[in-house]
């Protein structure tokens, strides 16, 4: 049977409770038990003097002691006193008590170890004074010196209102926790129930969005751990259903971009089987067969370079070299394209512009900011590459005239699939992950990459690596 954190919660705080207020309890209890038997001993203390000062006067002139007229003085003040007191001789023999006439202690004595306890300073004890006493009392005994002799005057009180007032006491501790732990388990449910309240709150929404359902975000105000694990948790389903969106995105267009030329080849191929397409029109239809089948690997093999980046597969070969052989060899690429639309290129930069970095890769970005460049400028136009050094940063910009890029569009440049209406009347067979691979290339340097643009006029990106370890010694 699962337990919820409620009641975890709940019993832990009760148990913990219940046992601070026996603890309180016990301590109360033992703490009122001793000061009782202080304030007993100091009263019998106290009215031990008094009696001895009446033992002393009802001694006569030739230092008899009248045992009836100190009887006469006992009983109205044991009465009065609330005590039961006795006079012995100094082995413990009873001469006179104030209890009725024969008393308990006629047939009595002191035993020895109980007159050997006692000193004139006196003797305070809860006993029954080695069975003195037929029960346990509260005991005051003292040697007095009167007449030439030495006596012992013993006080008792028994012991009954010590435990008539444990019981008062226990029984007003028994009501008093009562009243607070009722008090204290309300309060402590409603704060437990409060407390609690955003936990379930947030099991629920983690639960909705382990189903894939983002459309209600958590509304926990508290400004504490619970308010700040609430918003990451809105956060995190922020991201997952940007993720999911993205996922679904990705999955709906890369089903497009295989499905359009996957139709063109087969609808071709299945023309020339069955003889639908003419003999002498075979090869026209061929070379736009593989057309689309470099189409399909190109989209096939960015997809496998993007995936790598982001599972940390690619791995870069780092070495220092020079950036502007691999743009003269990207140019002469696409020598053909540059003639036909009679671009002027022009490179702004010394003879050498040297950084560390994977050649390979940075020969991808290159190839793909020139296709990019040489795609979009305007007939008649230019592309300018021009290069600077700010620390140890190496930056190349490469610039093509144009019809540029919206505001709109110059944010989304970077993502994956992402065509401009500029792109796809000028190059529907384009794939659209050109851009973000060269984004993803660039991280995984280190570096950065930015792009400006003006409406009509141009459109730039740059893109900046660490410089040569040759140069920084």
């Amino acid at each position: 049977m699962r337990k919820s954190i409620f009641t975890e919660f709940f019993c832990l705080c009760a148990a913990v409770l219940i046992s601070a207020v026996i603890c309180v309890g016990v301590v109360l209890m033992l703490v009122s038990e001793e000061h009782y038997k202080e304030n007993r001993f100091n009263y019998l203390s106290d009215k031990t003097e008094m009696i001895a000062d009446a033992v002393l006067d009802s001694f006569d002139e030739n230092g008899g002691l009248d045992t009836e007229e100190l009887t006469d003085i006992f009983k109205p003040l044991s009465e009065s006193l609330g005590t039961d007191i006795t006079l012995t001789d100094p082995d413990g023999v009873a001469l006179v008590c104030s209890e009725a006439s024969p008393c308990s202690h006629t047939d009595k004595k002191i035993a020895p170890q109980a007159l050997s306890r006692i000193t004139e300073d006196g003797l305070s004890e809860l006993s029954s004074f080695n069975g003195y006493y037929d029960q346990n009392s509260f005991i005051h005994a003292r040697r007095i010196d009167a007449g030439g002799n030495t006596y012992i005057i013993l006080q008792r009180l028994v012991s009954n209102s010590l435990n008539g007032h444990m019981i008062s006491l226990a029984a007003a501790l028994v009501i008093s926790a009562a009243v607070i732990l009722s008090a204290a388990f309300a309060v402590m449910y409603t704060a437990a129930k409060r407390l609690l309240s955003p936990i379930r709150e947030m099991t629920l929404a983690a639960k909705r969005f382990g189903e894939g359902d983002f459309s209600e975000k958590l509304h926990v105000t508290d400004e504490n751990e619970l308010g700040y694990l609430a918003n990451t948790l809105n956060d995190m389903a922020g991201s997952l259903e940007q993720l999911e969106e993205t996922r679904k995105s990705f999955i709906s267009n890369v089903s497009h971009e295989l499905k359009t030329p996957m139709t063109t080849i087969g609808g071709f191929v299945d023309g020339i089987l069955d003889g639908t397409i003419p003999k002498e029109q075979h090869t026209h239809y061929m070379r736009i067969v593989s057309t689309e089948v470099n189409r399909l690997s190109r989209l096939v093999r960015s997809m496998l370079n993007i995936s790598k980046y982001e599972a940390g597969e690619l791995e870069l070969s780092t070495e220092d070299f020079d950036i502007l052989p691999i743009i003269l060899q990207t140019l002469t690429n696409f020598e053909k394209r540059i003639g036909e639309k009679n671009i002027d290129i022009q490179i702004e930069s010394a003879d050498s512009f040297r950084i560390n970095a994977d050649p390979d890769l940075i020969g991808q970005v290159v190839y793909n900011l020139v296709e990019n460049a040489v795609k979009f400028v305007n007939k008649g136009g230019s592309i300018i590459f021009s290069f600077s050094a700010d620390g140890d940063n190496r930056s190349v910009s490469i610039r093509n005239s144009g019809d540029g890029l919206k505001k709109q569009e110059i944010s989304k440049v970077f993502e994956r699939f992402y065509k401009t209406d500029e792109s796809r009347g000028i190059d529907p067979g384009g794939v659209g992950l050109g851009l973000s691979i060269v984004s993803s290339i660039i991280k995984l340097h280190g570096g950065k990459i930015t792009v400006s643009s003006e409406p009509n006029r141009y459109t730039e990106f740059t893109f900046s690596l660490s410089k040569a370890e040759a140069d920084r010694r």
